[in-house]
């Protein structure tokens, strides 16, 4: 499931969908279709998405959240 189908059909982006999202993402890089440079270009606003959505969530409990970066998602 694409991330401009989740916004177009208005659902939830979850966490399952956000590592679905990254993993084809992973894959095209690791083929070889994507450089290291388009692939962190195709993933920062999925990886923006999830940050605000873990910081949301940290606050709603009171804990700090840590942010995902290209590099530790891509391991």
């Amino acid at each position: 499931m694409s991330y401009n189908f989740c916004i177009e059909k208005g659902l939830r982006m979850t966490g399952q969908i956000f590592r679905e999202q990254i993993n084809e993402i992973r894959n095209e890089m690791l083929s070889g279709r994507l450089t290291y440079d388009e692939a962190k270009a195709k993933a920062q606003p999925i990886i923006d998405e999830m940050n605000q959505k873990g910081r949301e969530i940290a606050a709603k409990y009171g804990k700090k959240h840590h942010d995902f970066t290209f590099a530790y998602l891509m391991r």
